[in-house]
């Protein structure tokens, strides 16, 4: 179901990239487009082809995530991919995706890398902090060993993990429970991302699966960056556990931060567990209804939004092509769920803004256009004025086109020359003031810092990097009057 509707979504997109391609070639083709809109045009079209849909999967561990990830997504390799088995399995956040030119690997960062302050997004431009592992796709039982390893873990000292960022807590409620050695166990890795040869993936799907709530909170770039960025987000429970306290503070602290209702689904997994030979049907989908009432009460949402399945009976009716199984399951209905929500407000955001600037285009081609066909009408005005008259007039006439046409063209090479010079000095303009530069200063900055063994050298870093920012900042100032002055002289050129 989810792969169909995505399918035509994909097709969708595909379409919508094909007509802004048209418009680019016949704008091309009638001298109309100019440079600046021939670039808002392959924008467009790069965006489109890259595209994403970010699905993501939160849950507090046990709760069958991987489980449904494995029944929504690759029943079709007839086993799980995903490890799924009693306790912890995900115990970093990882992204499954592929895009053209990929290769199928696992890159995995070492949770070490939480000591250099550097985000995960920063990090994925430096390939030499990741390792990385291939994965063989032709198997898999070879594929689920692979990618077991996003769930090892280590045992650090509590000072380490301190370090590490991850709270502690004697009693496990609030942070990480030590052992009786005095031990924390924390995950090897800080972030996975797993490149997977998937025809759902391949046309623009990610998957974000997500830990449990002690890593979510030690990592603020999932609360601030990856889950408000998801376009889904499907928050998992049991129906053997109900909301628990902890449910209730990932609920509320990073699936509905934002009070966002659309893109957010609750799963009430594992409902399989009613079905102990003992009760009815109907007693079993009275025991299922309350559930998702109180549910929906605890979590403050509407009923239709908590959707009971079972995906551990769900990914076997679809390896087995159990039909009646599946039914009851209810996979399809989430599937559905996912669809609706999802790929709708997704298109919607694309075609707003795609629509908008090709309308934007657009009016500026009917404007020149306009104009074109008002000179004409002017041309053979005069033409028309000119029928009868003597040889001489026309002869002035074509003299004094030939003459502003050359007048034109002289004018277009002295514009061209100018934004030659100014694309030259607006770059080095943004290489002064740009982010990547400030950027790169920051994280000299930071690396100094962290070296230093005293507050002299903190002090150093710090009057260090505001001298280069004073630096940048007069370079800049150079730079800008530069440009004003040749604008100005320019400007004066073309008004004489």
């Amino acid at each position: 179901m989810l792969a169909e509707h995505f399918s035509a979504y994909t097709q969708w997109r595909g379409d919508v990239a094909t007509g802004i391609e048209e418009l680019r070639k016949w704008l091309h083709l009638n001298e109309i487009g100019d440079a600046q809109s021939d670039l808002r045009l392959q924008y467009l079209l790069d965006r489109l082809r890259e595209d994403k849909l970010i699905v993501a999967f939160v849950a507090e561990f046990s709760r069958g995530k991987s489980e449904l990830i494995n029944a929504v997504f690759f029943a079709g390799y007839g086993n799980r991919i995903l490890p799924s088995s009693a306790g912890r399995t995900t115990m970093c956040p990882t992204e499954l995706q592929w895009k053209a030119g990929d290769k199928p690997e696992i890159r995995l960062l070492p949770i070490e890398s939480r000591k250099t302050n550097a985000s995960i997004t920063e990090l994925k431009r430096y390939p030499e902090e990741w390792q990385i592992r291939p994965l063989d796709t032709s198997s898999a039982e070879s594929l689920q060993q692979a990618l077991a390893q996003v769930g090892e873990t280590r045992l650090v000292s509590r000072a380490e993990a301190d370090q590490l960022g991850f709270p502690v807590d004697e009693n496990g409620d609030t942070g990480l429970r030590p052992d009786a050695a005095g031990e924390i166990e924390i995950p090897r890795w800080r972030h996975a991302i797993i490149q997977f040869p998937h025809p759902l993936l391949e046309q623009g799907l990610v998957i974000l699966d997500t830990p449990g709530l002690n890593a979510i909170g030690a990592e603020p770039e999932l609360t601030l960056n990856l889950l408000p960025n998801a376009h889904a987000v499907l928050f998992i429970l049991a129906a053997d556990t109900g909301v628990t306290q902890s449910d209730l503070a990932v609920w509320r602290e990073h699936v509905n931060a934002g009070r966002r209702q659309r893109g957010r689904l609750v799963a009430l997994n594992k409902i399989d567990g009613l079905w102990d030979g003992l009760r009815s049907e109907a007693d079993i989908e009275r025991e299922i209804s309350g559930q998702v009432a109180s549910v929906a009460d605890t979590l403050d949402i509407d009923p239709s939004q908590v959707y009971p399945v079972s995906a551990q009976k769900g990914l076997v009716a679809k390896v087995n092509n159990d039909e009646d199984l599946l039914a009851r399951s209810r996979i399809v209905e989430l599937e559905e769920a996912l669809s609706t929500e999802l790929l709708p407000t997704k298109r919607d955001i694309v075609r707003d803004n795609t629509y908008g600037d090709v309308n934007d285009i657009v009016n500026r081609s009917r404007e020149l256009l306009n104009a074109r066909l008002t000179g004409l009408r002017e041309q053979l005005q005069e033409l028309t004025d000119l029928r009868g008259k003597n040889q001489n007039v026309i002869e002035y006439m074509m003299r004094k086109v030939r003459s502003e046409k050359d007048e034109f063209e002289q004018g277009l090479q002295k514009y061209y020359a100018v934004r030659s010079v100014f694309s030259n000095l607006s770059n080095n303009l943004f290489g002064h003031l740009g982010l990547d530069a400030l950027r790169d200063e920051t994280r000299r900055t930071r690396e100094a810092m962290l070296d230093a063994a005293f507050s002299r050298g903190l002090r150093e870093a710090m009057k260090g990097f505001f001298e280069h920012l004073r630096g940048n900042l007069r370079k800049s100032t150079d730079e800008v009057g530069e440009i004003s002055k040749m604008l100005d002289a320019m400007y004066k050129r073309f008004t004489v």
